[in-house]
């Protein structure tokens, strides 16, 4: 049993612990190796370890029904999986449309890169993806966020370094890291249905 695995299940526990069951019974259930190999024959480049991992725990979700990662995103099933290189694609296309209309005050960065992969969404817009670059940046988790003043960013070194730190803060009730000026506390939220959020709040006494 892997670290990712392991700790997704310390998360299980204590979102049962605390009756926060409504998003996780809306997860489905593990990915089929048929899934998996039709996705991975659907991309060009090697599935991440990680996202391996997560799909031999949960095929993804129903879109914007299970927000159980920070931030409301919801993991995609694989079928959206799948599209992510297209997605990328015209995403790409976007970027250098509004560059080049405006070439010499153009300082941001591309929000886009073939290797992106898209694993994860919100209902207003912001995208978790997983890097598969080769390199240092290889399998860090980026938030893309297409209307933000930090269009991309990088939270985490890696999926399963994201799933870790989830598991520490709701055990031990500490904020997750998230930036270097905000973190996520994990919050309940009694709803009717009763739920976990994780809020963004600033660093305290920086410096």
């Amino acid at each position: 049993m892997t670290d990712l695995i392991r700790a997704w299940e310390r998360i299980e526990a204590w979102l049962r612990e605390h009756q926060c069951t409504s998003a996780l019974s809306s997860l489905h259930p593990p990915a089929s190796e048929e899934a998996v190999q039709s996705l991975q024959d659907a991309l060009a480049y090697p599935l991440h370890p990680d996202l391996l991992q997560w799909l031999s725990i949960h095929g993804g979700a129903p879109l914007y029904r299970a927000p159980v990662w920070p931030g409301g995103h919801v993991p995609y099933d694989v079928d959206v999986l799948a599209g992510g290189p297209e997605y990328m694609e015209e995403m790409l296309e976007e970027f250098s449309e509004q560059r080049a209309e405006d070439p010499e005050h153009w300082a941001q960065d591309p929000w886009a890169d073939p290797l992106w992969l898209p694993v994860a969404g919100t209902n207003t817009g912001e995208s978790l993806l997983v890097d598969h670059r080769p390199g240092d940046t290889y399998g860090s988790v980026i938030e893309v966020d297409y209307e933000g003043n930090e269009v991309t960013a990088v939270r985490w070194r890696s999926l399963g370094e994201m799933v870790r730190l989830m598991a520490e803060s709701l055990e031990s009730g500490l904020p997750m890291p998230y930036s270097n000026q905000y973190v996520r506390v994990p919050r309940l939220d009694e709803g009717p249905p009763r739920s976990l959020d994780w809020k963004l709040e600033k660093v305290e006494n920086q410096g």
